[in-house]
């Protein structure tokens, strides 16, 4: 018998007879939903024949196979520098305003492959391990009743600004020596910094992001320099010291940069991620009263509030080489979209997808990726959101939305709400 050859990617169902690319980028989310509906395939063909991955089986095989690696920093650059984002042609900038921008890249793990993937990986991993982050939780304590007091002096406040987006810069800002004055600016930066998940930019937007991400990279490059070379901060001593044992090319370029370039997580999307789980919480009255009942359930709220709302809704990664899954054959250079809002709403795996449930057993969740790509930050990301979680639910608070309209930031990678409005009023046990 002979065995059935496998499917090239360039024959697989096309996204774009489903979809235009605006129609799937405007809202993620919604995409998924449809594409339960539409498409009876979980994989399909993308755009510069991508391999588009929808099911939640799919992404973790996929997202765990080490020969689906990073996409490298240069793919990147130019993506954001020369290529058609979907809204026209894109000026070539010069090279002086884009150089903050490839050093934030080149700098990073999450854009290098083998053999350089893994021990940089392990830099920040060794440290963001839960034995190493416990020490880390009084301050998370302290900066979390410390923005309750500065809320209830409000009569309401915007969550995402004022309380989600100064707890995760100053927590971080804290531990890498950083002043107060420094995350308040590392905080403003990230507005701009937010535009690199933009699928479609202006002129003026792309001009923005590389100040923005020059900006950052100086600041927070500096002040850990800065904070390293008194020899009293741990955290920086430890990954200094790895550091300067990894002698493979491409390594990280020092401390400083290391450390700006891959923080920038910590910095931004530990704040959206609480954004996300809060609202969601706070959306569901019965299951914010049990949570406010039964601290322990905060666990089950960060699961099912980063299923339902993974901060980060699509990842690009590149096959190494040639790879055979699932009867398809993925040829060496073809990118792999990973879309984690269609894997965590995935009917096959989870009961009511779109419903929250606060008692539903944590499932093969995505949002952290897999494998060799597990992400480093992922305890850091929990328990942080928890211990904000835990004091906003206390039960002499009352947290509550206000009546708005919430709205999505359309045509971006993360799944972040432009604002919160909240009011938190003190209540009597």
């Amino acid at each position: 018998m002979h065995s059935v050859p496998p499917t090239p990617v360039t024959e697989l169902p096309a996204l774009e007879d489903l979809f235009t690319f605006d129609e799937f980028s405007r809202d993620f989310v919604e995409a998924a939903r449809e594409l339960r509906h539409r498409a009876r395939t979980s994989l399909l063909r993308g755009p510069e024949n991508s391999l588009v991955v929808l099911r939640n089986r799919d992404a973790r095989a996929l997202a765990a196979n080490p020969q689906v690696g990073n996409m490298p920093a240069e793919i990147l650059f130019w993506m954001a520098t020369e290529m058609d984002l979907g809204s026209g042609p894109v000026t070539k900038p010069e090279p002086e305003q884009t150089a903050g921008f490839d050093r934030f890249l080149r700098n990073q793990v999450f854009t290098s492959n083998p053999p350089l993937h893994q021990p940089n990986r392990n830099i920040l991993a060794r440290q963001l391990m839960p034995r190493n982050i416990l020490p880390f939780a009084p301050l998370a304590e302290r900066l979390a009743q410390e923005l309750v007091e500065e809320a209830l002096e409000r009569q309401q406040i915007d969550f995402v600004h004022e309380f989600a987006g100064r707890y995760a810069t100053r927590f971080w800002a804290g531990q890498l020596g950083m002043t107060r004055d420094e995350a308040t600016h590392v905080q403003a930066l990230m507005e701009e910094m937010n535009l690199t998940f933009l699928l479609t930019r202006s002129p003026e937007q792309s001009e923005q992001m590389f100040s923005g991400v020059d900006t950052y990279m100086d600041v927070v490059g500096e002040a850990v320099r800065r904070a390293w070379a008194k020899g009293d901060n741990e955290l920086l001593h430890a990954m200094a010291a790895d550091l300067a044992k990894l002698d493979i090319e491409g390594k990280p370029e020092d401390i400083g940069t290391f450390v700006a370039a891959n923080f920038f997580d910590g910095f931004h999307t530990v704040a959206v991620a609480l954004v996300n789980v809060f609202f969601r919480l706070l959306g569901n009255s019965a299951a914010h009263a049990r949570v406010r009942a039964e601290p322990s359930l905060v666990t089950n709220a960060f699961h099912e509030g980063t299923r339902l709302e993974s901060p980060l809704m699509v990842s690009q990664r590149l096959a190494l080489q040639d790879i055979e899954y699932e009867g398809v054959f993925i040829p060496a250079g073809t990118p792999v979209v990973m879309v984690w809002a269609a894997a965590n709403r995935d009917p096959e795996v989870f009961t009511d997808p779109d419903d929250y449930h606060l008692d539903r057993p944590v499932q093969h969740g995505t949002t952290f990726g897999g494998g060799a790509h597990l992400c480093p930050g992922r305890n850091a990301a929990r328990m942080l959101t928890e211990i904000a979680l835990t004091t906003l639910t206390a039960p002499d608070l009352d947290v509550a939305l206000v009546d708005h309209e919430h709205a999505w930031v359309p045509n971006s990678l993360m799944r972040h709400l432009t604002e919160l409005p909240v009011t938190v009023r003190r209540v009597s046990r």
